[in-house]
């Protein structure tokens, strides 16, 4: 069977409930409770653990969770997936990261908030993306791939009284149909690195990284391989499983392993010295993504002094360093990469500098546990 029914065919999972006391003062008289519907692993593993590693999820939950404790609420846990567990009839706030509210509502009271955490833009663009770029791929190769990343419908954007999202206003708008308050609160990162002072920029604006985890043609890893197949004069590191996805690979098995300005490198800990030589020889991410609710992988890249190139879908905020990739077709990755590799090495050290100098002042984990907590207690009127 392929990998995507059986996602969609997969019992789901029993409840393997956390649950944390309120901290300090408030512990052994809680004000209330609060329901997270996220991951739980993290909370026994903690968010160093290996499974954590390059993804920002392990250590925001546990943000979110602790801020909701010190503010003196007794605080549940239960995987986003877990569709057995049912909400305690006394609980304060109830957050859903996707399709939870529906199932919750007739439980819980009507003076619950009900927020939605959305960690992408809503799921009706989400699938529309991928497939308006699948039906791409059929028209230029004559090929119909499955989808990768196609999520359930819910109307949790419609129960919920607030949204919190973690990208930019492209992911911000998805939600503006539902009329409700949105906040952002920006992703963080899972890394943060020295800037790499020893660099090239003669030869590294000439070198671009793509790095993705699912969803090959979601990403627009596609794009960025036929693009660069015909730009032998730039070079491409891909740094993924595309592998893991037959279809794909069988379509993108020249590209990727037997065009010369194209190397394969496979899946990467953005903490290993494999990329912290990428980032020394590298200038610039390139990520023409159908639709992210902002791209973890960008935003580790600009900690590591990589200049962005995305699609206004990545929604990752570009100021006055990145470059925009107006839409998402070979061509327009082309231009972009193209316009980049000409800039004056000059330029592309002032913009690699400010890229480096946003992600550090939007994008770390101490931002984003303040953020949280200034959302927090706004909701709770502390």
């Amino acid at each position: 069977m392929h990998p995507y029914l059986q996602q969609l065919l997969r019992p789901r999972k029993k409840s393997g409930l956390v649950s944390l006391p309120p901290h300090g003062e408030f512990r052994g008289h809680a004000l209330g409770k609060v329901l997270i519907a996220y991951i739980t692993w993290p909370f026994r593993e903690g968010h160093h653990a290996p499974r954590a590693r390059g993804h920002t999820n392990a250590f925001e939950v546990i943000a979110m969770a602790s801020s909701y404790q010190e503010l003196g609420y007794q605080v549940e846990i239960v995987d986003y997936d877990d569709n057995t567990y049912i909400p305690p009839s006394d609980c304060c706030v109830a957050i859903d990261l996707h399709g939870q509210l529906e199932r919750w509502n007739s439980f819980l009271p009507e003076t619950c908030q009900r927020i939605l955490h959305a960690t992408g833009p809503h799921w009706l663009l989400w699938n529309d993306s991928e497939l308006r770029r699948l039906l791409a791929i059929q028209d230029r190769k004559g090929v119909a791939l499955f989808p990768q990343r196609q999520v359930a419908p819910s109307h949790s954007a419609s129960l919920a009284d607030q949204i919190v999202v973690l990208g930019n206003n492209y992911t911000m708008q998805s939600f503006q149909f539902a009329n409700k308050p949105i906040t952002r609160v920006p992703l963080s990162s899972a890394y943060e690195f020295d800037y790499p002072q020893e660099r090239d920029l003669s030869v590294a604006k000439k070198h671009f990284l793509w790095v993705g985890s699912y969803g090959m043609v979601h990403k627009g890893l596609d794009l960025v391989l036929d693009a660069f197949a015909r730009m032998p004069e730039l070079s491409l590191t891909v740094c993924g499983r595309p592998e893991k996805e037959r279809d794909f690979f069988r379509l993108y098995e020249k590209e990727l392993l037997h065009t010369p300005n194209i190397t394969f490198h496979g899946w990467i800990d953005m903490a290993s010295d494999a990329f912290s030589t990428i980032s020394k020889t590298h200038a610039a991410i390139i990520y023409p993504s159908s639709a992210e609710g902002g791209a973890g992988s960008v935003i580790h890249s600009m900690h590591a002094g990589m200049v962005p190139i995305c699609t206004r879908e990545a929604s990752v905020d570009l100021g006055d360093f990145g470059l925009l990739i107006t839409e998402g077709s070979v061509e327009a990755v082309m231009e972009a990469a193209l316009e980049f590799s000409s800039l004056s090495d000059q330029e592309v050290s002032e913009r690699a500098a400010a890229s480096y100098a946003h992600a550090r002042t939007h994008h770390t984990q101490e931002l984003f546990q303040k953020n949280y907590r200034d959302f927090a207690k706004h909701l709770l009127h502390r």
